[in-house]
């Protein structure tokens, strides 16, 4: 049985069933994330294909159970299959409310020795969720796979987004003492927001600041306290992915980020003076009311706060987000059927608008990595930060990597 879940990568899964059919013609599939959710017909050609849209937790071990012959399919709430010919949608399926319930990880089944997080110091490394879905209403935004698969499929149903779910603090905290246990060194924290309020961030840094794991998440700026970094920085917080997409107002205001330029920059204060590292995440024409001055006046700003680790994408109105229907109806997609196609957004642009040209963003997008990686006082700065030699692969790698992009052109 193969089980797939991929970030709008429709074409490369359904190629993957391909060959292990060539391979295993009796293989079971089980299609579930973001893509199979928004779109489960397309990965359903026979019966041997079970979708399982929203949050799959339960829903592949009853597909599983349906498999194995211990249970009916027409009880499975949440998944789509093929019947007779003919594909089935069974009835929507509730959010998990507790989210403890979900069993941690098996970490010890899989080989993490190829995965690491260049931004980390420390391997062998692993990712972990603490929370799922966010609350906010930013009109672009895709959280990770989990949270917009769920985000999708309640969408469908009920209209809005789901509320968010939060592990309870002592859930968190047995699972990063199990991390520890199994002799890892690193986790990303890949909630799409981590600090929540000061009581549980602290409640969770507590417990977990004498397991001696370097760790990341993300967050909004403006949830950030001093409180908050002082126990972050204490238990092993390297650095936190900040989404600041712009530092001009009125472009967070078209793009619904309800927050203000200051607090960024506060917040961005906050974590330099904890020695906790900010990445700026910053997003290119998410709006028509963006510009060319807005962006270069942007990439500016970032350069005046002296951090290493900047992220600049250029916005992809993804399927489900309202940006993606705003896109459709105004004409914004270059693609020859005016519909989204999987891209990436660190490379290429799929919109153009009137003022601010596909070209134009992509080399907006190019001038702005050129600007903060090949500073010298960058590069000497990485230099004076390595810390081992694994440390100086993976920063050798990535650099290579924004060579080849941003110097010699390399997509």
């Amino acid at each position: 049985m193969c089980i797939r879940d991929r970030f709008l990568t429709e074409e490369t899964d359904i190629r993957a069933r391909q060959i292990i059919r060539s391979i295993r013609e009796d293989a079971k599939f089980i299609y579930c994330g973001t893509q199979p959710t928004w779109n489960p017909n397309a990965f359903l050609d026979r019966e041997d294909t079970f979708v399982v849209r929203g949050e799959p937790d339960f829903g592949v071990l009853d597909v599983v159970n349906v498999i194995k012959g211990e249970k009916s399919i027409d009880e499975v709430r949440g998944i789509s299959f093929v019947k007779n010919g003919e594909i089935k949608h069974n009835p929507f399926r509730e959010p998990i409310k507790n989210i403890d319930a979900v069993p941690i990880p098996n970490r010890s089944l899989l080989d993490h020795s190829p995965y690491y997080n260049p931004k980390l110091s420390k391997t062998p490394h692993t990712a972990a969720l603490t929370s799922r879905g966010c609350p906010f209403k930013c009109w672009y935004c895709v959280p990770n796979s989990l949270s917009f698969a769920r985000e999708l499929e309640y969408k469908r149903y009920c209209g809005k987004k789901p509320a968010p779910r939060l592990h309870s603090v002592e859930r968190v905290i047995e699972e990063f003492r199990k991390i520890a246990e199994l002799g890892f060194k690193s986790v990303s924290i890949m909630d799409d927001e981590f600090i929540w309020s000061d009581d549980r961030t602290i409640a969770i840094c507590e417990g977990i600041k004498d397991l001696n794991l370097e760790w990341s998440c993300l967050a909004r700026p403006d949830f950030i306290t001093e409180k908050s970094a002082k126990a972050m920085a204490e238990a092993g917080c390297s650095y936190v992915d900040l989404g600041v997409e712009s530092f001009d107002q009125e472009v967070l205001d078209a793009i619904r980020k309800d927050m203000k330029v200051e607090d960024i920059r506060r917040g961005i204060k906050i974590l330099k003076d904890y020695g906790i590292e900010p990445e700026i995440n910053v997003l290119l024409g998410a709006t028509p009311v963006d510009t060319e001055e807005k962006i270069r006046k942007t990439i500016e700003e970032v350069e005046k706060l002296d951090v290493n680790y900047v992220l600049y994408s250029i916005a992809s109105p993804f399927p489900g987000t309202d940006f993606y229907y705003a896109a459709k109806e105004k004409g914004w997609f270059v693609t020859e059927d005016k519909e989204y196609k999987p891209v990436d957004p660190s490379k290429e642009a799929i919109i153009s608008y009137p003022h601010l040209t596909k070209e134009e963003l992509e080399e907006l997008l190019s001038y702005a990595y050129r600007r903060h990686y090949f500073n010298p006082r960058y590069i000497f700065k990485q230099f004076k930060q390595i810390k081992s030699f694994k440390d100086f692969r993976n920063k050798t790698r990535t650099a290579l990597n924004l060579f080849r992009r941003n110097v010699i052109g390399w997509f």
